[in-house]
């Protein structure tokens, strides 16, 4: 995920939310060809989608003019791409620093296909203030969420406080300690993995694909490891496929990884244009491997978990000794073992490693990016990546969501929840808690 100096809201989901198994394929299918419309151009294009997603319910012409319209207006709007289920199909959104935009796709569930697309009004904003922070976990309970929250203002912590339910079933209430599933904040391991190996010149983020991987189609020989990490590289955001029993749990080996990363289209000319992309990042994972000859998770342990004291940090289906009552319940809505929690959800796969597929605590991360930005394993130079503002929202469909703020001047926010609630309540929320921090 590229950092630049401005903040910027990065919707970095890892899989579509389902609404039904059986209509997984094609609610997914149909959300990845409305992402793939909207950096299309011209007519033809609009008519192919049409033909091939679509169920008409108004006059051609007026549809096509519609989304037409529709695609002007996301025009550049790319710095952040996030995708949720509602009750009419999917909500994907759109987003750079200083705005989100949202599409609602309304998809037919008889017919297979996209009913309609439309554009949302924004949302109305929520006024929040470093003066009372109560209120901000006031707002928490009264719409009935669970969590775990760290504020800090002008280098003053605020608040930092769990709240709701870490696990129904056992009556258990989240605290300082407890465990959650961390989405796509893994990507920050990778960087800093890859970091570290050109700070030590193993590698070069100048390296080509070719330099590190063999045979490597022509298309991608070029690819940089710098571009891989900055959204340039050209992959598409995932590359699961319609036959993978889950878009992020299907176990692929990284050999497979790689081979069909290899022969994957790509949506630009690397370089060219910017598009964020998990699939880069699993790339870069597999190069961590081949470079270092440790694992991803051994090179991390023992580079950057276990030199900052982090020791609630692992990777699915690891339970490691934590026992059930040490991790938060994700509140779906895919649900996934008894109960819905990382351990259960099997061993990380290939489709999301380096991008996905780890658990870990609000110590932990604050002591990641502290033993970072302290200069305890990075020089300055490979320091910067981290030292800029961010905004960072990541989340998987088994119910955890993970949304941080970093500011140099000293404002910090960690927003871990099991139990999201309704998700325009939650994103009024999140932007709430920007502006004030701004």
């Amino acid at each position: 995920m590229e950092k630049s100096a401005a903040v910027f809201l990065a919707l970095c989901y890892l899989v579509i939310m389902p609404v039904l198994a059986q209509e997984k394929n094609s609610l997914e299918s149909s959300a990845r060809a409305v992402e793939k419309l909207m950096d299309e151009k011209g007519q033809p294009s609009v008519e192919k989608f049409i033909d091939g997603y679509m169920v008409l319910n108004k006059d051609r012409d007026s549809v096509i003019k519609s989304i037409e319209g529709i695609r002007e207006e996301l025009a550049g709007i790319r710095e952040g791409i996030g995708i949720e289920a509602d009750e009419t199909g999917a909500i994907l959104s759109f987003s750079n620093s200083d705005v989100e935009k949202r599409l609602r796709i309304v998809y037919d569930v008889e017919a297979g296909r996209v009913r309609a697309l439309v554009l949302l009004p924004e949302m109305e904003t929520l006024h929040l203030s470093a003066d009372d922070p109560g209120a901000i976990l006031d707002y928490l309970n009264a719409n009935e969420m669970s969590g775990h929250i760290y504020l800090k203002y002008q280098g003053n912590i605020l608040l930092r406080k769990p709240f709701g339910m870490a696990n129904e079933a056992l009556d258990l209430k989240n605290q300082e300690q407890t465990i959650f599933a961390i989405g796509s904040r893994p990507i920050d391991f990778t960087v800093a993995a890859i970091l570290l190996l050109d700070q030590q010149g193993t590698l070069s983020l100048d390296d080509r694909l070719e330099e590190h991987l063999k045979n490597v189609p022509a298309d991608k020989q070029n690819i940089t490891l710098k571009q891989l990490m900055t959204g340039e590289s050209g992959l598409p955001d995932f590359f699961h496929t319609d036959e993978d029993s889950d878009p992020d749990l299907q176990w692929i080996s990284r050999e497979e990884a790689i081979e069909r990363l290899m022969n994957i289209s790509l949506i630009f000319e690397p370089g060219s244009d910017h598009a964020h992309s998990h699939a880069a990042f699993g790339l870069l994972a597999a190069i961590v491997e081949l470079n270092s000859g440790k694992s991803y998770m051994q090179f991390l342990e023992e580079n950057f978990f276990q030199p900052a004291g982090m020791t609630r940090t692992g990777e699915y289906g690891d339970r490691k000794n934590f026992a059930i009552r040490d991790f938060a319940v994700g509140g779906g809505p895919q649900l996934i073992g008894l109960p819905n929690i990382p351990p259960n959800w099997g061993p990380t796969s290939w489709l999301i490693k380096g991008s996905g597929g780890m658990y870990s605590t609000l110590d932990d991360l604050l002591k990641f990016y502290e033993f970072i930005r302290e200069g305890r394993v990075l020089n300055d130079e490979h320091q910067k990546y981290f030292k800029g503002p961010s905004v960072n929202l990541d989340g998987s469909v088994r119910g955890f969501e993970l949304f941080s703020i970093y500011l140099p001047s000293g404002n910090e926010v960690y927003l871990f929840l099991n139990r999201p609630g309704d998700q325009e309540v939650r994103r009024r929320l999140f932007r709430g808690l920007e502006s004030m921090m701004n």
